[in-house]
């Protein structure tokens, strides 16, 4: 895949189902617009269960001139050290 028109961006999980995760995206629409991601790509990522993914951030490639969710075409999913809020 690749990553032309993408930029690294901060993505704050909201809510976390069984298959499909919601994360607002800070950079795209102020992070007022939610995104939804297979909840497996993210229990992958940051080494947690369903359960404790809410409020945890992470680094992501997006297409922030995306007009949908569908388009932002989020890639390369990585924690960010030192500012998960559930961090021990």
């Amino acid at each position: 895949m690749s990553l032309k028109g993408h930029v690294q961006t901060r993505a704050t999980v909201v809510r976390a189902a069984n298959t499909v995760t919601l994360v607002s995206i800070e950079d795209w629409y102020r992070g007022q617009i939610l995104a939804p991601v297979d909840t497996a790509i993210i229990e992958a990522a940051v080494g947690k269960l369903r359960q404790h993914l809410p409020e945890t951030q992470l680094w992501v490639m997006a297409r922030l001139t995306a007009q949908s969710a569908e388009d932002l075409d989020l890639q390369q999913w990585n924690t960010c050290q030192g500012v998960d809020a559930r961090a021990a």
